[in-house]
């Protein structure tokens, strides 16, 4: 069973006084044989009137400081909604510099894992090359320079990004 509104309790509180209303002025009208009479009947009522009236005031009143609790309500969780906010923004800001870092290690090691595997490659062609009795006039003789000047470079590089990574890596502690 569905529980009727508040809208619904309203309109049926209305047509019941608009009801009642009708029903009362039909029924004096009927029973009270003159207009003096029925002004009478109707002056005796002036109090009631004085009555509901202030009620109504009363109501009014009382609405007035319900909403003012109110919002006083909206403002607390108002607030409370900004200090949430604030707090995941910072968490948000947390967030963006931890993957920056971690984007930064990852290319890094990308990088590193480059030049190692190259470093790797040159080593393994200069060893293989390095076996083998090549003459003084020999074209391989200028790939083994090569070879030998791209390892030194790449030793360079290597050596070059884990100086960077160590000094990073004292800056964080």
């Amino acid at each position: 069973m569905t529980r009727p509104t508040h809208t619904t309790i309203a309109l049926l509180v209305g047509a019941a006084i608009l009801i009642i209303w009708v029903a009362t002025g039909y029924l004096v009208y009927s029973w009270l044989p003159d207009w003096p009479t029925r002004g009478q009947f109707g002056d005796v009522f002036g109090t009631v009137n004085a009555l509901f009236s202030g009620l109504a005031f009363t109501g009014l009143i009382y609405t007035v400081f319900l909403q003012r609790e109110e919002l006083s309500l909206q403002r607390t969780e108002l607030e409370l909604t900004r200090q949430e906010l604030r707090r995941s923004a910072h968490a948000q800001e947390q967030s963006e510099i931890a993957l920056r870092a971690q984007a930064r290690a990852a290319s890094m090691s990308a990088k590193m894992s480059t030049a190692s595997a190259l470093l790797e490659h040159y080593r393994g062609e200069l060893e293989q090359m390095l076996r083998a009795a090549i003459p003084v006039g020999d074209p391989r003789r200028a790939v083994i320079r090569d070879y030998e000047a791209k390892e030194r470079a790449l030793l360079e590089i290597l050596d070059a990004m884990y100086n960077q990574v160590s000094a990073k890596g004292e800056q964080d502690e």
